[in-house]
């Protein structure tokens, strides 16, 4: 069933305002003891009608007090509801046990890491009732930090890591495109791949049921999919600024990157589930130039500055070892190799002096250039899992 929308200022005018539809927000959780009592807070604070929400919370094995923190809420807002889900691979398997009892007309999903401002369900409801062909929305994505001291978090806020305003050129609300070639820059779960991470996304009933109620059961990437598949059953993606989540960080370098690391590990999965048989040459320059090259290797290749700062660090390395041995190598051609190592070092690691304090300008690259890294070497592993060439994009 669809709902009329009406804002402040046609209640003020006197136009009658429609029932509210009924809103199930669903969360997978995990071992979320450090997080989830502010998450809790901010959906029983939710401007909108208690008795047109619910909550269903669905817990993957929590080993910490998870669990039992959930059970004391529950006896004071009958509208949480929580389910056990055995022996759980992933946050899709979790969604899917909540997708399979949620009542809502639309359908939210949040994190149990993230806190959600007071207007978050108006506002990501908003659009539906403005377009029928739209299936599925998403909202921002901030950083709320829990330390002022963690440096992990701050440079996750001064870099706005997972903010969604960019993705697909779509900085402002808007609707992403449709995916048109099928080639893997489309799909892949990287900055211009249509999709909308579940911290953050609302979804109608008639598009989760015409994508069969739930998600993949890869363990990986099943936001990237589920995005895909309601494309591909023909409604479309909307981005609202304005509906927002805040987003609790890892708090540690090693968590940080890990979090990366799997990042890399998933991306190379929808490649080879939903393109045709394309190699593809990413340019990360101008804008971004890709290059498609009909392949029987499906696969992509990012080229940027992290690539080809250690691209001439190793040529240069490895000329300038040879005329410790052989005078006549110590020419012009190392001179050059040397000034391209240093330009493209500089290009990399300049990004990390507009970042807050300056003084702290060597702890900010080290976080950046030990993320890069480790999105890398997720990338290298996917690769090796799902048998798709990927090398992984520079930051």
């Amino acid at each position: 069933m669809r709902y009329g929308y009406f804002d402040e200022k046609n209640k003020e005018e006197g136009v009658a305002v429609s029932d509210k539809p009924f809103v199930s927000i669903v969360n997978p959780i995990r071992n979320t003891v450090r997080t989830l009592e502010k998450c809790l807070q901010s959906l029983v604070e939710l401007d909108y009608p208690k008795e047109k929400l619910e909550f269903i919370f669905a817990d993957g094995g929590s080993t910490d007090s998870t669990v039992e923190i959930i059970r004391q809420w529950q006896k004071r807002y009958p509208q949480i509801l929580l389910i056990a889900v055995a022996n759980c691979k992933s946050p899709g398997q979790a969604r899917n046990a909540a997708l399979r009892i949620a009542k809502g007309d639309y359908i939210l999903f949040t994190d149990g890491d993230c806190v959600v401002r007071r207007d978050w369900v108006n506002k990501i409801l908003e659009r539906f009732f403005k377009d029928k062909k739209i299936g599925m929305v998403g909202g921002e994505i901030l950083t709320l930090r829990t330390d002022n001291n963690n440096d992990v978090e701050a440079y996750c806020e001064e870099t706005k890591f997972l903010s969604v305003s960019g993705r697909c050129n779509v900085t402002s609300a808007g609707y992403y495109p449709s995916i048109k070639k099928d080639l893997p820059h489309e799909v892949n779960g990287n900055i211009h791949s249509a999709f909308f991470a579940t911290a953050n996304a609302a979804v109608s009933k008639e598009a989760v049921d015409a994508v069969g109620r739930e998600f993949w059961h890869e363990i990986t990437n099943e936001d990237v999919d589920f995005s895909i598949r309601i494309l591909k059953a023909g409604f479309r993606l909307y981005f609202e600024p304005a509906a927002i989540v805040e987003h609790m960080h890892r708090v540690t370098l090693k968590d940080y990157c890990r979090q990366l690391f799997g990042y890399g590990f998933g991306h190379p999965l929808p490649v080879k589930a939903h393109t045709k048989k394309v190699f593809e040459i990413c340019l990360q320059y101008f804008g971004y130039i890709y290059i498609p090259i009909p392949c029987f290797i499906k696969g992509v290749l990012y080229i940027g500055n992290f690539h080809l700062m250690h691209i001439f660090g190793a040529l240069f390395l490895i000329r300038f070892i040879g005329s410790l041995f052989i005078a006549s190598l110590f020419n012009t051609t190392l001179l050059v190799l040397g000034l391209f190592f240093v330009l493209f070092s500089v290009l990399y690691f300049w990004p990390a002096l507009a970042l807050k304090p300056r003084s702290k300008f060597l702890r900010w690259a080290k976080i950046r250039y030990i993320s890069n890294w480790a999105l890398m070497r997720g990338g290298f592993k996917g690769m090796k899992q799902w048998g798709v060439f990927y090398l992984e994009s520079s930051w």
